[in-house]
């Protein structure tokens, strides 16, 4: 098979997968939320961990939700911090008993690791029916637990949500955030078709009731995305759904990483704890790696106008499927940085595996894996 058949071949191919994502999307996009005066006891859990420069926004955020206040707490987990996140959430959270705070426990399960026993430790105290969770460097707007919950129905397990990027001075925080609506796109759009692909800790809620009947993070090997893997686990239960519907008030705002180390060490966690995807990731792995490498090679072998007509095409594929979600969020001025946006997805997808030939070990939050 000569390159350009092959690459030909894929690219039409990459196409048709995100035609056939985008009907999953708009499944996604059409979810029925149950009425607003049908409000459940909810229990917001922030695990934070060396926070000292983010909790309080966190918690400023936190605090302006718009919700029964006798149907919600929100529980602060201090997760070992070294620094002063424990002072300075006691500080911010200051008169308002909505907010709790307390320490992680001491667990000797291997299962029971970082942000996973944090959690875990939240969730055996909390009063809530469903569990809203972000971290500590993010920020929410006043009606994202309202509207996340009301996602929620007798079989509905979890509610994944979308994170956007803060958005600063410069162009890399602008390809960070184009990546998070790429990636997060893809997702919704294949829990739309019953074969979702991932999901982000930083905007997750779930039932306790399912928690509870799957074993929790107890029952669920550790892994370094304790967020995926316990998507997974609920998702593998045929009696429990998981959703992930695009809605701008479910939304939650994140900082971007501020290095290429950092960017590197964030990407190596999500793509080792990534492992073990379904047939549908394991088709856009191999579509995405075989786009990525003719974006950026594909001039040398390929007559100039095949490989501009292919180029082409993959943009368009990604577009069609990412076009509602910026338009949804509001997000339309990152159109004018795509072109920039497909050479660093091109860089870091084709240089992430080859990363692990050095070692596998991550480091996340002072931690060691």
């Amino acid at each position: 098979m000569t390159a350009e058949i092959f690459f030909t071949s894929v690219t039409v191919l990459y196409f048709f997968t995100h035609f056939f994502l985008f009907f999953g999307l708009k499944r996604s996009m059409s979810l029925k939320k149950s009425k607003p005066a049908d409000y459940p006891r909810v229990s917001v859990i922030v695990a934070c961990r060396n926070e000292s420069e983010n909790i309080e926004r966190c918690i400023n955020s936190l605090a302006k939700t718009e919700y029964p206040s006798e149907l919600m707490e929100i529980i602060l987990v201090n997760d070992n911090s070294t620094d002063d996140t424990y002072e300075k959430m006691i500080i911010a959270s200051k008169g308002n008993p909505v907010f709790k705070i307390i320490n992680t426990n001491v667990n000797q399960s291997q299962n029971l690791k970082g942000k996973a026993n944090a959690l875990d430790t939240a969730i055996k105290i909390c009063t809530g029916d469903y569990i809203v969770s972000t971290d500590a460097d993010c920020e929410v707007g006043p009606y994202w637990v309202r509207e996340t919950v009301r996602y929620f129905t007798e079989n509905t397990a979890m509610v994944c949500g979308f994170t956007k990027i803060k958005s600063e001075k410069g162009i890399f925080s602008k390809l960070q955030n184009l990546d998070w609506m790429y990636l997060l796109s893809l997702a919704s759009a294949s829990s739309g078709l019953n074969m979702i692909l991932s999901c982000l800790g930083n905007n997750l809620s779930y039932s306790k009731k399912a928690y509870s009947e799957i074993g929790g993070y107890a029952g669920i090997n550790f892994s370094v995305t304790e967020d995926l893997a316990l998507m997974r686990k609920l998702n593998s239960d045929k009696r429990f759904k998981v959703i992930y519907p695009v809605n701008k008030n479910c939304i939650a705002e994140t900082f971007p990483c501020r290095s290429i180390s950092e960017l590197m060490s964030q990407k190596r966690r999500w793509f080792r704890g990534g492992t073990g995807i379904n047939a549908l990731g394991y088709l856009m792995g191999f579509e995405l790696f075989s786009v990525n490498i003719l974006l950026l090679t594909g001039y040398l072998f390929l007559d100039i106008k095949i490989y501009l007509l292919l180029i082409v095409l993959k943009t368009l594929s990604e577009l069609l499927l990412i076009s509602k979600v910026l338009h949804t969020f509001k997000l339309q001025y990152l159109y004018k940085y795509y072109i920039f946006f497909i050479l660093y997805f091109a860089g870091y997808g084709l240089f992430l595996p080859l990363s692990f030939l050095t070692g596998k070990k991550i480091k996340w939050k002072g931690r060691e894996f």
